[in-house]
């Protein structure tokens, strides 16, 4: 014997199996689509401050090759304007000119061999130098200023003064100035390993689309 339902408990049932139906798809769909949305969200948002940064210093590319070509011909320019490792001579007549013009006198001069320094370009060799020198103490002021302002090549890197007897206002006085001489040998700069050329970064990637 079978029960006929009245049109309103037929739309009452009708309603619960709808909810429970949305109610399945809320949560098994709907809320784990949200949550998936959301964590992508947070993935790229710093997918986008990669990409800016990496458009911004794309940007500044070109001004930064031509500031290390810059640099490359300011090196060379100073490399080309040391004194040759094979010609020293040249830098001692050099220093007795220096000292002949301010009127002390060069007596004598000691080389200290030296090698390849660290933070130097390639082939740059500095080579330590003590020399004597007397004269009154103008002379000998004017002889230090002289070498500290000759050259970028040549740095004074220790004074020494001898005080005679007190036998006058104006004594002759001897000194020995430790001076540091930047010398180029070609041959040390051929046989130095050479470094590779830096390399362009890759263009900056497009930006993420959002979410569909």
């Amino acid at each position: 014997m079978s029960t006929k339902l009245s049109p309103r408990n037929l739309f009452l049932i009708v309603l619960a199996v709808c909810l429970m139906v949305l109610a399945l798809w809320f949560v098994l769909r709907f809320q784990p689509r949200q949550q998936q949305i959301t964590d992508l969200q947070g993935q790229l948002e710093p997918l986008q401050t990669r990409v800016t940064v990496m458009r911004s210093a794309s940007q500044g590319l070109p001004a930064l090759r031509e500031r290390v070509a810059e640099l490359r011909t300011d090196q060379q320019e100073f490399l080309t304007a040391l004194p040759s490792a094979a010609n020293f001579g040249s830098v001692l007549d050099e220093l007795r000119r220096t000292t002949a013009a301010t009127g002390a006198t060069l007596n004598t001069f000691t080389v200290q061999g030296g090698g390849a320094a660290p933070g130097l370009p390639g082939g740059v060799r500095p080579i330590g130098l003590n020399v004597g020198v007397t004269g009154k103490f103008a002379q000998m002021f004017e002889t230090l200023r002289a070498l500290e302002t000759a050259g970028r090549f040549t740095t004074v890197s220790n004074v020494a003064l001898q005080l005679p007897a007190a036998t006058s206002f104006d004594p002759e006085l001897e000194g020995t100035l430790g001076l540091t001489v930047y010398t180029f040998d070609p041959a040390q700069a051929s046989a130095s390993a050479p470094g590779s050329e830096p390399q362009a970064p890759e263009a900056a990637p497009s930006a993420p689309g959002g979410t569909q």
